[in-house]
C-alpha cells in the first residue's frame, strides 16, 4: 500500500512535461518492470533553473521521478550529482512498499545520466535527440 504522500504526488505530480532544447536529458529504462524515467533540465550556467519529467510505470516510479525533479531545482550539477536514492525516498516521506523501493535508485540513475548528457551537450558531443 502506498502512503498518502506518495499518492498525493502521483495524483498531482509537479514538473510533468518535456523541455524542448533542454540542456540535458537523463533517461533510464528498467528492463525487469518496463518502467521508463526521463528527466529534462534547463541550465543557467551549471544551475538547474527548470526541470521536467516523463515517466511510464507504477505510481511509485512517477512519484519518485517527480520528487527527483523537485530536489534538483535551483541546484548546480555538482549538487545534483550528490543526490542519492535515499534522499529521493525521504522526499517521498520515507515510505514505499518493499517491492517498489527499486524506483528510487532508478531515479538516481536518471539523474546521473542527465548530468552525463549535460556535459556531452555542453561539449558538442550530443544532439537534442540523443539521451
Amino acid at each position: 500500500m502506498y502512503s498518502q504522500k506518495v499518492l498525493d504526488i502521483f495524483y498531482d505530480p509537479q514538473n510533468v512535461g518535456v523541455i524542448k532544447g533542454a540542456n540535458g536529458v537523463g533517461k533510464v529504462v528498467d528492463d525487469t518492470c518496463g518502467e521508463i524515467l526521463k528527466i529534462y533540465v534547463t541550465l543557467d550556467g551549471s544551475k538547474v533553473v527548470d526541470a521536467k519529467f516523463q515517466a511510464y510505470g507504477s505510481p511509485a516510479a512517477i512519484a519518485a521521478t517527480a520528487s527527483a525533479t523537485a530536489l534538483i531545482l535551483g541546484k548546480t550539477l555538482e549538487e545534483v550529482s550528490k543526490i542519492t536514492a535515499d534522499q529521493i525516498l525521504a522526499e517521498l516521506g520515507g515510505e514505499l512498499p518493499d517491492n517498489k523501493k527499486y524506483v528510487c535508485p532508478l531515479a538516481e540513475k536518471a539523474l546521473h545520466n542527465l548530468i552525463a548528457n549535460c556535459h556531452k551537450k555542453a561539449n558538442g558531443k550530443a544532439t537534442d535527440d540523443e539521451e
